[in-house]
């Protein structure tokens, strides 16, 4: 019989909230791409002098198996990925992209590698819009084959590890070819995620419905799940080395699978091999700013995820009573709410791709402007906010879009034996990206993160879609600083919510002095336009009385909110990890290098003060 506890706690949350109202079950939400494991209220930690946090076991563990040999942090990042592919396939895979921060020791140097999804070239700027002009309906356009970027995983790994590196490419993707091969018994997610796959709509992929519907339901948990499609596609890329996915045998298989689905399709006009074969990595300058008492460091544009966290933060900063708060203090919360809002106004205006245009993200973080916000912010803490001009601009040059969709994401963290740390997003959007399999590998729909009406009152969308360009994105992986020496890394899943968990973390840290595993497990809230969410049942209780933060001009809810934070911190000289207990992640750390012996811990959150 099951424990009434669970039900019991939320009955009592929703009295502790008075006016508060529960949202609706939905499947999916722009917010809330994939929602948390429901009574999971336990935690994975690891400390030791190395640390693989990601979010599976599975990936975890194989990634650990490599520094363990003596591989680097890039090593452990192309298994954790390849193997994520397989078990994780509806977050992130081959056929998806990424951003990744990489911290090398040895140079003293932070380096960011952009593998976002690229538009192809036969794009057009009304791709996602009905024959009528009208933008498509969301579902309708996730499961549209012009949803679909050119992928920049592969791309991302191979530089990664030829970089980085030092194990041989091939060896890197033995374990998750071992996986797809040999197979693997499904996690209680994964399930939940086909049948979620399924209630958005998977009737137009039949490689889908054959290899994750079997018979029209998911796969039996009690059965071993495999891919062997996938495994030979990995095997080819062990054996001829990432390019190969670009201009080799798996890009004339892409294309000529890619050809075959368009039958199904007469408006998408496909890919050539120009697309796949003149995809980059692109290598950026990591957006950093001096916060919290330290030097923070995440992905720059075409992430607006980085610029809200940042500016977030920022506004956060200029609160005078700040480092004074705990958790147990309203004022903190409410404020964070509103730097969320505030940010959130200003990253979803300006930020696009940079190639064409430049984005004024320093000037949306300089130190004048942040006051000037901050002064607008408390002068009218119950207005929506509108963008700002920052310095350098005169007018507004676009169109305001409506808030877009970002969902199915990953994050892995790792730091290894020489110092070397990699914070990695990565994603295929939507649960499942399209829902379309090619080479067995899940296709992203990153496509939709673009704004569907190029235009709106006459002026262009900053971003909009165009050929060769990469969507906006909320991914940030990111890096903390104290006195030139990483201290912190992380990142997290969450689609548009990204910044706003990051920053609540961060505040954790940084400002309340949580220890890794109450900064992941501790409650988030989102002020999302005109309404601020509080997370139902998280996995530690609220530490203050809800009502504190009913605002009278704010409704708000409880609804679930799943984050995925993988964060790694260095405390008296140690590594500590922690996986968000929201969903299956696990760490698992290097204790003794001498004997190389590893260990994973677990601990009840519901226990603690």
């Amino acid at each position: 019989m099951r424990s009434p506890a669970p039900l019991l706690r939320a009955l009592l949350l929703l009295l502790s909230a008075g006016s508060l109202a529960a949202a609706a079950a939905a499947p999916v939400s722009r917010d809330d791409p994939e929602s948390s494991d429901p009574g999971r209220k336990r935690i994975s930690t690891a400390a030791g002098s190395a640390v693989v946090v990601s979010a599976n076991p599975l990936a975890t563990s194989a990634a650990l198996r490599v520094l363990k040999d003596g591989g680097t942090a890039a090593d452990a990042l192309v298994t954790a990925q390849a193997v994520l592919a397989v078990v994780e396939p509806q977050s992130s895979g081959l056929a998806g992209g990424g951003f990744l921060l990489y911290w090398d020791a040895k140079q003293q140097a932070l380096n960011v590698l952009d593998g976002r999804e690229v538009a192809p070239e036969r794009s057009r700027a009304g791709d996602l819009l009905s024959p009528s002009g009208e933008p498509l309906p969301w579902r309708d356009a996730t499961a549209r084959l012009n949803a679909i970027g050119i992928p920049g995983t592969v791309a991302l790994l191979w530089e990664a590890h030829q970089q980085y590196g030092r194990l041989p490419w091939a060896g890197t993707l033995q374990p998750a070819i071992q996986l797809a091969k040999a197979g693997f018994m499904p996690s209680p997610r994964l399930l939940r995620s086909i049948s979620l796959a399924q209630r958005i709509g998977a009737g137009h992929s039949k490689t889908f419905q054959e290899l994750y519907l079997p018979g029209g339901k998911p796969p039996p948990a009690d059965q071993i799940f495999r891919n062997p499609v996938l495994a030979s596609t990995l095997e080819t890329l062990a054996r001829n080395g990432g390019p190969d996915f670009y201009q080799g045998t798996l890009s004339r298989l892409i294309l000529r699978e890619m050809a075959a689905l368009q039958a199904s399709e007469p408006e998408f006009r496909g890919w050539s091999a120009t697309d796949l074969a003149s995809y980059a990595v692109l290598h950026r300058q990591p957006l950093c700013s001096e916060q919290l008492a330290h030097r923070v460091c995440t992905m720059p544009p075409p992430s607006s995820g980085g610029v809200g966290l940042l500016q977030t933060l920022a506004l956060l900063n200029q609160s005078t009573d700040l480092t004074l708060s705990s958790a147990a203090d309203p004022k903190a919360w409410l404020q964070l709410a509103k730097a969320q809002a505030w940010a959130d106004a200003d990253r979803l205006y300006w930020v696009h791709d940079p190639i064409d245009a430049t984005v004024p993200a320093a000037a949306l973080l300089n130190p004048s402007y942040i006051r000037t916000r901050f002064k607008s912010m408390q002068a009218t803490p119950a207005a929506q906010p509108l963008p700002g001009l920052p310095a350098g601009m005169d007018r507004y040059p676009y169109g305001h879009p409506d808030k877009g969709r970002e969902q199915g994401t990953t994050q892995v963290t790792v730091v290894d034996e020489f110092g070397n740390i990699a914070s990695y997003t990565s994603s295929v959007e939507t649960v499942f990206g399209s829902r379309h399999l090619v080479a067995g590998m899940v296709m992203n729909n990153q496509l939709t993160d673009f704004a569907f009406e190029p235009t709106i009152g006459g002026q262009p969308v900053a971003n909009r879609r165009l050929p060769g360009r990469r969507p906006m994105s909320s991914m940030a992986p990111t890096l903390v600083f104290r006195n030139g020496k990483p201290v912190l890394a992380l990142g997290s899943p969450g689609g548009r919510s990204i910044p706003h968990l990051l920053s609540r973390v961060l505040l954790a840290s940084l400002i309340w002095n949580e220890p890794p595993q109450r900064a992941v497990g501790l409650p988030h809230l989102s002020s999302r336009g005109q309404r601020l969410v509080l997370e139902q049942d998280p996995p530690l209780v609220w530490p203050l009385p809800l009502n504190q933060l009913q605002i009278t001009n704010q409704p708000a809810r409880l609804q679930r909110i799943g984050s995925g934070t993988a964060l790694v911190q260095k405390i008296n000289g140690r590594w500590h990890g922690a996986a968000d207990p929201r969903r299956e992640g696990t760490a698992m750390a290097i204790t003794d290098l001498s004997s190389h012996h590893s260990r994973v811990q677990t601990q009840d959150l519901k226990s603690d003060p």
